[in-house]
């Protein structure tokens, strides 16, 4: 049985990304998602979109610290890539409500991630 308590919720958000598994992902989001990243504000397919762009490089999620209050989540991860970039610490800030995942915003060095944009642009061009 899953854990549904908000630290299950945020690890299994985490774990699911880090396993590929894009099914499960899409069931723990709201369909009223909001995500941020880098002033960007994205809805759930948009995130959704994101975040299987980045599969090709993601080897795994290594989960460091979670930490809740409510119905709020921020875990801590480092996000495992096949890149020059290594592992890049990744925090997440979750907010979920009725065992969904309805806020997201992500922080991380943009700095230490652009070695992954490097090697997925030179991969998968992006789209124009």
């Amino acid at each position: 049985m899953p854990d549904s308590s908000v630290e299950g919720i945020a690890r299994s958000y985490i774990q699911a990304v880090g396993l590929h598994d894009i099914d499960a992902l899409e069931n723990m989001l709201g369909e009223d998602l909001v995500a941020t990243f880098a002033g960007t504000t994205l809805d759930k397919a948009g995130w959704t979109t994101a975040l299987k762009r980045l599969l090709p490089v993601l080897v795994r999620n290594d989960i460091k610290e979670v930490f809740t209050a409510q119905g709020r989540a921020c875990i801590v991860y480092d996000f495992i890539t096949d890149t020059a970039a290594g592992a890049v610490r990744c925090i997440e800030l979750l907010t979920i409500n009725g065992d969904k995942i309805r806020e997201i915003e992500l922080v991380l060095d943009r700095v230490a991630f652009a070695p992954v944009n490097e090697a997925l642009n030179a991969r998968v061009p992006p789209a124009q």
